[in-house]
């Protein structure tokens, strides 16, 4: 783009790639005084301008659009013609393949008018549920983090519903009163055995929940997904920490070191699990796998 110095008028060109949404501030060579340049919007030139890249997936991630990609350079319209020239050569193809092999079986029309001439509508082809096929022609990042999930909420459901299907609170609440010297009430006997069964089976149906959209690429499925995982950040170190705490209550005058040595475990646990977890989110924030996500 063309910039132009409002003190001394003096003129020169810039890379648009090197001004950032927000503007730029620069030094004037002739007069040394600073001014603001702030980005073009640019408009939608033609019906094929877009924000993403139909062939490297390069996106601005704003309003701006563009007719030629400014990372691999290629025409949005040229690539998108010869796409749709492609599709029709192989409809004709695939209809005069069909001529063929219908002419040997086709019988003999009866006569009386039109009204024996019809076709039938061509068949609307259904998208399956869910499906492995997006491992068919190679490894697919949305089929694979889609049915990781399934697993994960599969897991996640067992472990749950067998903990709330064993919990009976009364009767811990009296084997722990018995052994305890101070009657133990029943919000302790919950918070303790009952709390966490119930969040891992809720959890893991919002994960299921989310892992089905997630497979169908429907719009909410990837914000769902990211969700879960964000949510999954919270809760692996507050169940390391609420263990670490129990820990504490139950224990009977430990030496100072075991302090350490357990704490050193939560946090160790929590990184091996939270790291992971948040280099996923930004693997699903990505450009690319939005671009893959969208367009299949």
């Amino acid at each position: 783009m063309r910039i132009e110095c409002p003190h001394c008028k003096a003129s020169g060109t810039i890379n648009d790639l090197e001004i950032p949404d927000e503007g730029r501030y620069l030094n004037c060579p002739r007069c040394k005084e600073s001014f603001q340049v702030k980005k073009p919007r640019r408009q939608m030139t033609s019906a094929y301008a877009t924000n993403t890249c139909p062939s490297c997936g390069y996106s601005t991630c704003c309003e701006e659009v563009f007719d030629q990609c400014p990372q691999c350079g290629v025409v949005v319209k040229t690539l998108m013609e010869q796409r749709f020239a492609q599709q029709a050569q192989q409809r004709e193809h695939q209809t005069s393949l069909g001529q063929i092999h219908a002419a040997p079986l086709a019988p003999a029309l009866p006569t009386g008018g039109s009204k024996y001439l019809h076709s039938d509508p061509d068949p609307v082809e259904k998208k399956p549920l869910l499906t492995l096929a997006g491992f068919g022609n190679g490894f697919d990042p949305v089929a694979a983090v889609g049915w990781g999930a399934v697993l994960v909420a599969v897991l996640l459901l067992a472990i749950g519903l067998k903990g709330v299907l064993h919990y009976h609170g009364t009767d811990i609440q009296l084997q722990l009163s018995e052994q305890s010297l101070e009657p133990v009430s029943a919000w302790q006997v919950f918070w303790g055995y009952g709390f966490w069964p119930w969040v891992a089976t809720l959890f893991g149906g919002a994960v299921l929940v989310a892992a089905f959209g997630f497979l169908q690429r429907q719009a909410w499925g990837l914000q769902a997904m990211e969700g879960v995982v964000l949510a999954a950040v919270v809760l692996v170190p507050l169940y390391e920490l609420a263990g670490y705490v129990v820990w504490i209550v139950k224990s009977i005058a430990p030496p100072w070191w075991a302090y350490l040595v357990e704490l050193f475990s939560v946090l160790l646990i929590s990184s091996l699990c939270v790291v992971p977890l948040l280099l996923l989110v930004q693997y699903l924030r990505g450009d690319r796998f939005n671009h893959r996500y969208r367009n299949g």
